[in-house]
């Protein structure tokens, strides 16, 4: 069976938890050369619509946390379908429908997983626009360990071809005389076909390569049909 992502798939008109798909995470990061590294694929759901038993229909927003040594993950197109059944069920409260949400979830993946409040982005004063430049990724000097942010970061959906936008946030060493290199390298996955999770564990990845000390690695990437794909990366 293959997944709905870029196919057109109309919307279930009935409760539909078996349209979930999974996509296994060591067929993704087969032959990258990734570092190991740890952390948590965040999705904030800000179009969660529901009806109770008495008719009355809420919307509110939540987020769904997985972690990233999960064996699987889920296909995003899958899990807004899903979503959107969920207003074809009736239930008791919102938490009735996250405990729906999360049943159906934990046995598609095989990984316990959480739900929580949106998650906001990482406030800093330190933002760096992305540019396009050539400049080789190394890191050269050390500077004060701080949380820098990268805004004009964009790659390619690799089964659409469509942009995915995101300000990424880095946590680490990087002194102000490399910001440039940093910000180039960032830039070289304008044109780049990644899906979010893949392009943080590069970027993770290749900053320790290249000698930088890296505590974390946030992206924030725009939401799509009202999720949201916040991955986050750190080391084991």
């Amino acid at each position: 069976m293959a997944g709905p992502l870029g196919k057109k798939v109309n919307a279930p008109s009935s409760f539909a938890p078996e349209i979930l798909f999974s996509i296994s995470r060591d067929q993704q990061r087969l032959k990258k050369q990734l570092i190991n590294q740890d952390g948590i694929d965040i999705w904030n759901i800000h179009e969660l619509f529901w009806v109770d038993k008495k008719g009355h229909a809420y919307h509110d927003e939540i987020s769904i946390h997985i972690p990233a040594n999960s064996p699987k993950t889920v296909e995003s197109k899958s899990l807004k379908l899903f979503i959107n059944s969920l207003i074809h069920q009736r239930f008791d409260n919102l938490n009735d429908v996250k405990n729906v949400i999360k049943y159906h979830l934990e046995e598609l993946l095989d990984a316990e997983i959480s739900l929580d409040k949106i998650h906001k982005k990482v406030p800093t004063s330190h933002h760096q626009v992305i540019t396009s430049s050539k400049l080789k990724l190394l890191c050269t000097a050390k500077g004060e360990t701080k949380l820098r942010g990268f805004r004009g970061f964009r790659s390619l959906c690799p089964v659409t071809s469509q942009p995915d936008i995101a300000e990424i946030f880095i946590d680490g060493n990087i002194h102000d005389n490399d910001l440039a290199s940093v910000s180039s390298y960032l830039g070289s996955f304008f044109n780049r076909e990644c899906f979010h999770e893949l392009c943080i564990e590069y970027i993770y990845s290749d900053l320790i390569k290249a000698g930088f000390d890296i505590k974390k690695v946030e992206g924030y990437f725009e939401r799509r049909g009202g999720i949201a794909i916040i991955p986050i990366r750190y080391s084991k």
